[in-house]
């Protein structure tokens, strides 16, 4: 924080009211944007959907896409409605789509009905978390002006955690109540975290908000190589250079780990290592996703956003090199490694979403941005297929991956050089 920064952050004072308010804001968001990471355990439900339904796994894999894809239409959505002064209202409905959606894909198993899943878990669950998201986020960013970075990392770090706490609770209810069962106790406690944040959701006061603006003007870009004076509109933003560099870096720094997430397992059993080793790369690959996803937030706020990003991208591509050169305990390290590159990514991008184009837009900016998300994840098994048809090896394919990664961090450093261009003639 610059010195200027520091004078401004000093002449704010919080009452006793505004701290318990911000603190109930951020506990019940957080506890809420934890089933948002919901999807995360999808791996679990499937092999008990396919016995109860006969569905292939293509038919029900489509589910667990179809929820990515949704959940950055309903950023988007939200993020406008958001962005318009509504946040309440997008929170109850996001809420009411995403919880519904879940106890309605009880049913879909028990019809059973493929399309009543596409519709219950793909659409109203993926639809309604991003519709979540896109509210409780910016407003997280808001209440801590100064410190983007670490509001950013508790929210996405609850995401993130889902997955260590859910699946031992799935891996006891899917036994015993099934998976109907499931979904309807999952569903219903996702329903009574939604009513918790409704209780205690506030927006940050009118001070807080002029402050925040006051908190930008002042910034002198040092620290995090933005120029964060203009407040974007998403039209604008999209009409921007800049949008498209940040697109392609969060595009290609998430590509490389859906293409090695799905085979994890079966990679490491094909070059002799144990079971035990494998699922225990995934377990630390987990604990580290959700630490990074809350340390390095905080950390751009002190070193920078790019430079932290471009820390990430750099360990990426070392896993990547190791993927494809070896086949020993390194490729475990790597795995491992590649779970913190994306908790990076992840926790990293709303905060530099925001220092780049501002925090007035930030939902339906942030949802925009995410459609690297989708591109990616779609992108990932196709790449694959490709390389795979054309007779690569999985080593070829990492390979590739770490080509990708090295554009990501090209893609990267162009944009850190445009801005401070910008800064240097003074441009909005």
């Amino acid at each position: 924080m610059s010195q200027t920064q520091q004078v401004i952050s000093s002449s704010l004072i919080l009452t006793p009211a505004d701290k318990r308010r911000r603190l109930l804001m951020m506990v019940s968001g957080s506890f809420l944007i934890l089933f948002t990471g919901f999807t995360h355990v999808w791996s679990l439900f499937q092999p008990y959907i396919l016995t109860r339904t006969g569905w292939s796994e293509a038919e029900a894999s489509m589910s667990f896409y179809m929820v990515l894809a949704f959940f950055v239409l309903g950023n988007i959505v939200g993020g406008r409605i958001q962005d318009k002064g509504h946040p309440r209202a997008v929170l109850i409905s996001g809420g009411a789509i995403m919880a519904g959606g879940v106890l309605l894909s009880a049913l879909a198993c028990s019809i059973p009905s493929v399309w009543l899943m596409y519709l219950s878990y793909g659409f109203m669950q993926g639809t309604g978390q991003g519709m979540i998201y896109a509210v409780i986020l910016p407003t997280a960013q808001k209440w801590f002006p100064d410190r983007l970075g670490f509001a950013s990392g508790i929210i996405v770090a609850s995401n993130g955690l889902c997955g260590l706490i859910l699946s031992p609770i799935c891996s006891t209810l899917l036994p015993k109540a099934g998976v109907a069962g499931a979904f309807l106790i999952i569903g219903s406690v996702i329903a009574l975290a939604w009513i918790m944040n409704i209780l205690f959701y506030c927006g940050p006061t009118r001070q807080m908000t002029a402050y925040g603006d006051t908190m930008q003007q002042a910034n002198d870009g040092q620290q995090t190589n933005l120029s964060p004076t203009h407040q974007y509109t998403t039209g604008e933003m999209l009409r921007t250079g800049k949008f498209y560099l940040l697109l392609f870096t969060m595009m290609f720094g998430l590509i490389t780990y859906f293409m090695l997430s799905p085979v994890t397992q079966t990679y490491q059993a094909s070059i002799g290592i144990s079971s035990a080793i494998a699922v225990s790369a995934i377990m630390f690959g987990s604990i580290l996703n959700s630490a990074i996803r809350l340390i390095l937030p905080a950390a751009s706020d002190r070193f920078g956003r790019s430079t932290c990003i471009k820390a990430i991208l750099m360990a990426g591509i070392i896993a990547l090199f190791l993927l494809s050169r070896f086949e020993n305990y390194a490729v475990t390290l790597a795995i491992i490694i590649m779970y913190g590159c994306f908790g990076g990514i992840m926790g990293s991008f709303p905060a530099f979403t925001s220092s780049v184009f501002g925090l007035e837009h930030a939902g339906e900016n942030y949802g925009c941005v995410m459609l690297g998300i989708v591109i990616a994840s779609f992108g990932a098994p196709a790449v694959t297929a490709a390389i795979t048809a054309a007779g690569g090896s999985m080593k070829t394919v990492f390979f590739i991956s770490m080509l990708l990664e090295i554009a990501g961090l090209i893609c990267l450093i162009i944009l850190e050089k445009t801005l401070k261009a910008d800064l240097s003639r003074g441009q909005k």
